[in-house]
C-alpha cells in the first residue's frame, strides 16, 4: 500500500531535519565547548521548519510567525543562561529540565506583553544583553578525555527533533501563526546538543558551550526581524534566504573575532 503523499512528505521532512540536528550535535562535541556552542546556534532546526512552513503557507503567515518567534527566541537567552550557571552543578537531565522550565515560564510572561516588532526587539535586547553580562563573569574548567554515549543518545535527539518538525508542519493550520512561531523556535537543538555534551564531556563543557552560544545567538533575532520585515513585500522565499544570510554573517563575524582574540597573545 502506498502511503498518503502528505503523510509521506511530513515523514521525510522529519527524518531530514533529525539527521541535520544529530550531525550538528556530533560536530559540536568534536569541536569543543566554544565552537560547539556556535554550531548548536546555527538554524539547523528552525531553518528547515520555516522552509517546510513556507511550502504550505502564505507570506503573511510567515511574517506573523517570525514576529512570534522573536518572543520565543528571547526566552532562549534565559534557557542558555540557566545551563551556563547550573549545568556543572546538576545532572544532564536535571539541568535540561530546569532550563526548559525557565524557558516555558519566560514565554508565559512574555506572551502577556502586547506583541509588536519594537517590543519583540526590546525583549531580545534585554534578555540577551543581561544574560551575556552575567555569563561573561563565569569561568569554566573543562576536563579532557571524557567521551561516551552511543546509539541511545542519537535516537533520543532524532525523536525530539523529528517530533518538533512534525508538530509544526502538521499543526500549523490549526494553531495559527503566533503559536507556530513559538513552537518553531523551541530550544530543541540546544536541548539535544546540551544532553549530548553533558553526557559525553561533562557539565562544565555543557555550561561553557551554552555560555558561548549566547553571543552567537544575537544573529538569530536579527535574522527573524529580516524575515518579518521582508516576507510580505519581497515574498517568503526571499525573506527566508535574507534571514539565513543575516544569521550566518553574524556567526562568521563572531568566529573571526574569537580566532583573532586567540591569536592576539601569541602576537
Amino acid at each position: 500500500m502506498i502511503a498518503d503523499p502528505a503523510v509521506l512528505a511530513v515523514g521525510v521532512k522529519m527524518l531530514a531535519t533529525a539527521l541535520i540536528v544529530v550531525a550538528a550535535a556530533l560536530a559540536a562535541e568534536k569541536a569543543g565547548p566554544q565552537l560547539g556552542g556556535m554550531i548548536a546556534s546555527l538554524p539547523v532546526s528552525a531553518g528547515p521548519a520555516y522552509v517546510f512552513l513556507a511550502l504550505k503557507s502564505d507570506d503573511a503567515f510567515i511574517a506573523a510567525s517570525a514576529l512570534s518567534s522573536l518572543i520565543s527566541n528571547a526566552g532562549t537567552a534565559l534557557f542558555l543562561l540557566f545551563l551556563a550557571l547550573y549545568a556543572a552543578r546538576l545532572s544532564a537531565i536535571a539541568s535540561i529540565l530546569g532550563a526548559i522550565a525557565v524557558w516555558c515560564a519566560t514565554i508565559a510572561v512574555y506572551r502577556e506583553i502586547p506583541l509588536g516588532l519594537g517590543t519583540a526587539i526590546g525583549l531580545n535586547v534585554a534578555s540577551y544583553g543581561g544574560a551575556i553580562l552575567i555569563a561573561r563573569r563565569l569561568r569554566f574548567t573543562v576536563p579532557a578525555g571524557r567521551v561516551g554515549g552511543g546509539l541511545l543518545d542519537l535516537l533520543l535527539r532524532a525523536v525530539l527533533v523529528a517530533g518538533l518538525v512534525g508538530l509544526v508542519v502538521a499543526a500549523s493550520d490549526r494553531i495559527g501563526p503566533a503559536m507556530t512561531g513559538l513552537v518553531a523556535l523551541m530550544p530543541l537543538t540546544f536541548t539535544s546538543v546540551g544532553l549530548l555534551i553533558h553526557s559525553r564531556l561533562g557539565g562544565e563543557a555543557c555550561a561553557a558551550a551554552m555560555a558561548s552560544a549566547l553571543v552567537t545567538m544575537i544573529g538569530f533575532p536579527a535574522g527573524l526581524v529580516a524575515v518579518h520585515v521582508a516576507a510580505v513585500p519581497l515574498g517568503r522565499a526571499v525573506a527566508l534566504v535574507l534571514g539565513l544570510l543575516v544569521m550566518l554573517a553574524w556567526s562568521a563575524l563572531v568566529l573571526w573575532w574569537r580566532r583573532r582574540r586567540l591569536r592576539a597573545p601569541a602576537a
